[in-house]
């Protein structure tokens, strides 16, 4: 078996959370940004709550851009949102936004999140993590997250590293930088679970123009699930240092160290059908080690303002990741007469990636042509190393009834590294970018020249050398119809390598296009912003079996996706918010050759209706003053589990609540998951194999939290 079905899509059910990790940091309520430096608007935080809604967004454009006039769906979750609704995990935070499936903490090593049918990646602050095993970078914390920007569509001419740009959009992590005031806060969570969760954020200020952050945390929890365990930890210290009045430089790290049994998932066919112990481990759990997942990112971003219309920016990354995984896992079939018991096998793997990431560019304004210009211009570079190694038996390590499980079965030494995959990936890019304004016309055009080199080693006797070179456009326009509120159109791509293809001829780059059309609301005296979008995207050049040539593949595919998405917020008082998405996706498979009999087939994971809506109440006078309340009802339709088609996953709802009270420097929170107890299934995702995960059942959590 390709060993890359093991590495890409990696072992491990990581972080079986009960609900998630870690809440975002704080927004600070003490004085203006820190240090701030002179490529950044100045701030001033007066104490009053930072709202859900923004006006502005960098990672769209890589300019502050106000979002009205993006020419794409953009989406921010801000860290006070995350905050208010304990959303701990990366999975927590993007159910606020439309036509987004997240990657569950338990499956993150196995599949990417998905925007609009298709894979996404996780970039941090601005910069790649490597996109053919970047599922191994699920935060282990958020704290520290200023906001996460969630891009809708392919990103080519602004993005890309190691096998290139996201095929379906982007989700930038945004870290909260140093600031000049002393601060921060120390918080302990628990609950259900066994969760002993303590983590905090502080500030320093140590000179002028130099300050340091440093944000971290631990948990150690139980699950749900039978046997299954883990702790994870993070560490993330920043420093900034204003080098003088017009150059600032960002010093940036994160340490993160997750592990836990891995879960494989339960066969879904005898799961759905209730003939199975919902919780039980499909494994062998006797000496089986913890699955483990270590990485660290160093970063350094120098900005240097030459004019207010003339700005640098320089920033690079090291990445450096290593995956211990140790799984055991159920046959994909069973004896028809005992239809609950499943042999069960073993594999271990060893995988590291390192990356190297540089990108520079400067930013011109200036009235030209009988408009507004900003013109951005840059290059970039990335190196990426890929090394992963399996050791697999084939030899069953014995059976489990998965009705009535008894879990004496012995995981076994590991076994050498029999199947090894060397990849280096090496990208050269420059782009151009022109945001132009005409009044009320607004238009965005864009074009990226990359040229990606890779060479694949999968321990056979030659190595796979390709080299593409490839032109990434994308325009897009917005009118403003009256003040707060605009229409807007666009095109863009994407550009990506065939991650481990297996053919007979060499591989072409996988591409994607979209366009898209919608209408933007920023209505200030309503307190009311919001996009509604319609979407037609198409990713070419998809892998599919040879039929001619088993065990190879042939890249005949195309998939389709497209739909329509809302997504508001309503903030009429400060006391009170309001959250609504909706998204309505159509994905599937549109050729493919006929005898595999896919066309047609619903792309998995992907539901056809999808949405959530989340309120908050706050009382801010009175002698309930610090209380407030949120609630919010999360909902999914029926999804595919795999490609083909095999099980249709029922849809459900789960619905959430939180309380907290604000006294003085303290706050006491509690929040609840899944409170009506729902008792449905994830799809879920384990080397193709239909399996389901059980949702987390009715679980609560109690935070104390002190602020100086």
């Amino acid at each position: 078996m390709r060993i890359f079905l093991f590495a890409g899509a990696s072992a491990l059910a990581l972080g079986l959370q009960p609900a998630a990790a870690q809440t975002a940091g704080t927004p600070s309520t003490t004085g203006t940004q820190a240090a701030a430096p002179s490529w950044i608007n100045e701030v001033i935080v007066t104490g009053v709550r930072e709202g859900d809604a923004v006006p502005n967004a960098q990672s769209a454009t890589r300019t502050d851009t106000p979002l009205i006039q993006i020419p794409q769906s953009v989406q921010v979750i801000t860290g006070t949102l995350l905050a208010e609704q304990d959303a701990h995990v990366l999975a927590d935070a993007l159910v606020n936004v439309s036509g987004v499936t997240p990657t569950q903490p338990q499956e993150v090593l196995f599949t990417p999140p998905i925007i609009r049918g298709f894979p996404a990646e996780v970039y941090v602050d601005g910069l790649p993590i490597f996109g053919g095993n970047q599922q191994a970078f699920d935060p282990a914390s958020l704290v520290g997250t200023e906001r996460i920007e969630v891009l809708k569509g392919p990103t080519a001419t602004l993005y890309g590293g190691g096998l290139g740009s996201p095929l379906g959009g982007l989700i930038n992590i945004v870290s909260e930088r140093p600031d000049d005031k002393f601060g921060g806060f120390v918080a302990l969570r628990g609950g259900s679970f066994s969760t002993w969760n303590p983590y905090g954020d502080v500030n320093l200020p140590l000179a002028p123009g130099v300050a340091a952050r440093i944000g971290a945390e631990y948990q150690r929890n139980d699950s749900w699930i039978d046997q299954v365990h883990g702790e994870k930890w993070a560490v993330k210290p920043s420093l900034s240092i204003q080098l003088g009045p017009q150059t600032d430089l960002l010093v940036q790290a994160q340490v993160n160290h997750n592990s836990q049994l891995e879960y494989s998932g339960l066969p879904a066919t005898q799961a759905l059908a209730g003939q199975l112990d919902r919780d039980a481990f499909p494994g062998a759990t006797n000496g089986q080690p913890l699955t483990s997942v270590d990485n660290q990112i160093a970063t350094l971003a120098l900005h240097h303002t030459f004019s207010d219309d003339l700005k640098l920016t320089v920033s690079g990354r090291y990445y450096n990741s290593k995956v211990k995984e140790n799984g055991s896992f159920l046959d994909s079939g069973s004896d028809p007469a005992t239809p609950t018991v499943f042999s069960i096998y073993a594999l271990n793997m060893l995988t590291t990636t390192q990356e190297g990431a540089l990108d520079a560019n400067l930013l011109a304004k200036g009235d030209v042509l009988g408009g507004h210009h900003e013109v951005l211009v840059g290059a970039s570079y990335d190196y990426t190393a890929f090394d992963s190694g399996m050791g697999f038996s084939g030899i069953p390590l014995g059976s489990i009834d998965l009705a009535n499980p008894v879990y004496n079965l012995s995981f076994g030494a590991l076994q050498p590294l029999d199947y090894v995959e060397n990849d280096k990936y090496q990208t050269i890019a420059a782009y151009l970018q022109d945001q132009a304004t005409y009044g009320r016309l607004h238009l965005t055009g864009a074009l990226r020249f990359t040229n990606l080199h890779f060479r694949e080693n999968q321990g056979g006797p030659e190595d796979t050398y390709k080299s593409y070179s490839h032109v990434s456009p994308r325009v897009g326009a917005t009118f403003d119809l009256i003040p707060g509120l605009a229409l807007y159109g666009s095109y863009s791509t994407a550009f990506r390598a065939a991650f481990g293809f297996v053919g007979l001829q060499p591989p072409q780059p996988e591409t994607s296009t979209n366009y898209e059309a919608g209408v933007k609301l920023e209505l200030k005296e309503l307190g009311l912003s919001g996009t509604v979008a319609a979407f037609n995207q198409t990713y070419e050049n998809v892998p599919e079996s040879d039929p001619n040539n088993p065990g190879f593949s042939v890249q005949v595919g195309e998939q389709r996706a497209r739909g329509v998405e809302v997504d508001f917020i309503w903030e009429p008082t400060p006391a009170f918010s309001l959250l609504a998405n909706y998204a309505y996706t159509e994905a599937q498979v549109t050729k493919d050759y006929a005898i595999n009999g896919d066309v047609g087939n619903t792309l998995p994971r992907v539901p056809k209706n999808s949405g959530r809506i989340a309120a908050r109440y706050r009382i801010l006078d009175g002698a309930a003053q610090g209380l407030s309340f949120g609630a919010g009802v999360t909902a999914f339709s029926a999804r595919q589990d795999t490609l083909p088609n095999s099980v249709w996953v029922p849809g459900y709802a789960m619905v959430d609540a939180q309380a907290a009270y604000d006294f003085g420097r303290y706050t006491v929170e509690v929040s609840a998951v899944n409170l009506g107890g729902s008792k449905a299934y994830d799809a879920y995702e384990y080397f193709g194999y239909p399996v389901v995960m059980p949702v987390q059942p009715r679980s609560a959590y109690v935070t104390l939290k002190a602020r100086f």
